[in-house]
């Protein structure tokens, strides 16, 4: 290569060099930068009467246009500053007190904090007045623009023991006016609760003069629990009402109340709420946990009302096959009178929700987890209750009519048969036992309030949903006459007695394929032939030639139910359903498909809660429904046929403690819309829609 050739080679390095280093320094001068300005401000020192003196300072921050820091609860992200106070002299203890933040919210990301500038007063108690002070602070502040950074500070100021010349009070006092206090000139919060139905929520009452333009509301003293983004309804007068949604209340620690900051532009008041039972404030700051008395009521009555639908729910029909038996099938000779026998049923019912109270008070306070319907967890109480409806259905075809030696049997088919005020009660008793798997209208409302309380109240709501359920046997007992409308006895009742026994011994079955999947297929085969076997010696040794005949189709009946339940297993356990792609429930997952903006839709159900069965079969497995979630939703289901902490938890999160439970969640409703318990397709497919619908920025609505 010439020496001219190399000469124009380094000349286009060199320019290449220049363009290279001008690029680098262009590069750094658009970063941003967040231009901190930190100042620590001096103000009048203050002698009191018992020899206490406080001195008031402020730490000043100044950042550049565009950058924000953060409140003592960061959000969803960021960071609060930390102080460090290690090298001061003469300096007891040293309060931050925090102006009301802001919120800056990007999607689905919400933070708290300060934009561009922050004065933080600091009231600073030193040890001995009468000699000055020195205060020294390490800062580390979080700052945010298009970039997050951490930024630390060190400032020292001097504190002298009197007061002397001008000082920087009157700039403290003035970021001091916009810290929220207990009580605030023209606004007062007239009511603060925790709702946990339908989900677990945060309800504030306020009142200001002039009205609030544009409130805003912040939670955080617990770490456990977190706010939503508020929703506001104003009423004449200047009153409002806001709701915000709670996340983490069920992991909440008792002993750390939540406090609630209600803002509005630079007005703003902050009162306490315990996060254990409803808590109402009549007063400003004064927010105690106690459930008010219109709340109670208003909760009774929703227990007397779910109560009573109980009695139409799927799992209560078998028993209550029983009850139309003994209506249509009396004898003044040998069965009870009406109103006695009525009184006996209702008592039972009573009693027997009176026992679940005081059961699950006692779970409760030993620490364990609590909740509607979960005895059918236990293989135990399954065992005990195939046995008993299995008797039932054997006494209504005549089983055990005669005098057998087998009395444990005897006894309980002379309960199944009406024939005392004892078997009345105990009929009413075993309605209750297999009403629990059903979380019907407004017993789940019920329910979460109750078990969210103390010991009285669980015993007066349970109490109240007992009385609900009794309520339609305490009418007949008030009016017997009624009972006289039902057809006489004749021939046709072998008939009616033959589909009460096929529902004792289908009730029977179901129970026995809940057994199969908790305690094995082996356990439950075991169980039906020791079932079987007396049942078809008993028939065939026992019955009248006459009966022969209805005993033995019992018997085969019973036979072919008990061992189809038993030998039926799905495939693939009970994980599979259907031919939807059933994904398992895992709540992160949940949390970070709708941030990427899916859909996801979410069952909860179990082998032993037929209203879950009924809603599967009818609506889920519909047509539309499927159709629906095959087309960009995520299903989600879990199993809570065997105990599972997880599952629990996640169902006390809404504030639920039975099932059925389907919520959905998406763009529209990132916290969720939790359905009711019985479902149709039209609720399924609105409440998809509307989580589904992307939410239009505040920005670009007309």
């Amino acid at each position: 290569m010439s020496i001219r050739h190399l000469g124009w080679l380094g000349l286009l390095l060199g320019a290449l060099h220049l363009v290279a280093t001008a690029a680098s320094a262009g590069a750094a001068e658009l970063r941003p930068q967040p231009n901190l300005d930190t100042r620590l401000l001096v103000g009048d020192v203050a002698h009191t009467d018992n020899g206490v003196t406080t001195a008031w300072a402020g730490l000043d921050v100044r950042l550049g246009t565009g950058w924000h820091t953060y409140w003592r609860s960061a959000g969803d992200a960021g960071a609060p500053p930390e102080f460090d106070w290690a090298g001061s002299a003469n300096v007891a203890d040293v309060t931050v007190e925090w102006p009301a933040p802001r919120r800056f919210s990007e999607q689905d990301i919400d933070t708290f904090g300060y934009d561009e500038h922050v004065l933080f007063p600091l009231r600073v108690r030193l040890q001995d007045g009468a000699t000055p002070g020195h205060l020294r602070l390490k800062a580390i502040l979080f700052v945010c623009s298009v970039i997050c950074t951490q930024q630390e500070t060190q400032l020292d100021a001097d504190i002298p023991a009197v007061s002397s010349g001008p000082t920087d009070q009157s700039v403290i006092d003035e970021w001091r006016q916009i810290v929220p206090r207990e009580t605030a000139p023209g606004l007062s919060i007239t009511a603060l609760r925790i709702d946990r139905q339908p989900k677990p929520q945060l309800r504030l009452e306020a009142r200001a003069t002039p009205p609030l333009r544009a409130p805003d509301i912040f939670v955080d003293g617990n770490d456990a629990v977190s706010g939503g983004r508020a929703e506001v309804s104003h009423s004449p007068g200047g009153d409002i009402t806001v709701t915000v949604p709670l996340h983490g209340l069920d992991q909440a620690v008792a002993r750390e109340p939540l406090r609630v900051t209600l803002v509005d532009g630079d007005r703003s008041i902050e009162a306490a709420l315990p996060v254990r039972g409803d808590a109402v404030a009549a007063e400003p700051g004064q927010a105690k946990p106690r459930a008010t008395t219109a709340s109670i009521w208003n909760i009774l009555g929703v227990a007397l009302l779910g109560g009573l639908i109980l009695n139409f729910m799927p799992c209560v029909f078998p028993v209550l096959s029983l009850k139309l038996v003994s209506l249509v099938d009396y004898d003044p000779a040998h069965t009870l009178a009406p109103r006695p026998a009525f009184l006996a049923t209702a008592a039972g019912v009573i009693a027997s929700f009176v026992t679940l109270a005081i059961i699950l008070s006692a779970l409760k306070a030993a620490g364990a987890e609590v909740g509607w319907g979960l005895q059918f967890q236990q293989p135990a109480f399954l065992i005990a209750m195939i046995v008993v409806l299995t008797v039932f259905g054997a006494n209504l075809l005549g089983l055990f009519e005669i005098n057998l030696p087998w009395w444990i049997a005897r006894r309980l088919g002379n309960a199944a048969g009406q024939r005392s005020v004892a078997g009345h009660a105990f009929n009413g008793f075993v309605m209750t036992l297999l009403a629990t798997p059903c979380s019907a209208p407004f017993v789940g409302t019920a329910v979460a309030f109750a078990l969210s309380q103390a010991a009285p109240q669980i015993l007066l709501v349970f109490a109240a949903l007992g009385l609900g359920m009794a309520a339609p046997y305490l009418g007949l007992a008030a009016a017997p006459r009624l009972a006289a409308l039902f057809p006489r006895p004749g021939r046709w009742m072998l008939t009616l007695r033959a589909v009460a026994a096929l529902a004792m011994i289908a009730t029977a079955s179901w129970l026995l394929t809940v057994l199969a999947d908790i305690s094995g297929v082996a356990t439950a085969a075991v169980l039906a032939a020791s079932l079987l076997a007396p049942a078809l010696i008993l028939t065939m040794l026992r019955f009248p030639l006459r009966r022969t005949a209805a005993g033995a189709g019992f018997t085969i009946a019973t036979a072919l139910v008990l061992a189809s339940a038993t030998v039926i297993k799905h495939p693939d356990g009970p994980g599979r359903w259907g031919e939807i792609a059933w994904q398992p429930l895992v709540p992160t997952d949940i949390t970070a498909r709708v941030r990427a903006g899916h859909t996801v839709f979410v069952d909860i159900g179990a082998s032993w809660c037929v209203t879950c069965k009924v809603n599967e079969k009818l609506v889920i497995d519909s047509a539309a429904v499927r159709s629906r979630l095959a087309s960009g939703v995520v299903p989600v289901r879990a199993d809570w046929t065997s105990r599972d902490d997880m599952i629990a938890a996640y169902l006390q999160s809404f504030g639920r403690y039975g099932l059925p439970f389907n919520v959905v969640f998406g763009p529209g409703a990132p916290a969720g819309i939790v359905l009711p318990e019985l479902l149709t397709p039209q609720i399924v497919l609105d409440a998809i829609d509307t989580a589904s619908t992307i939410p239009q920025p505040e920005n670009d609505k007309t």
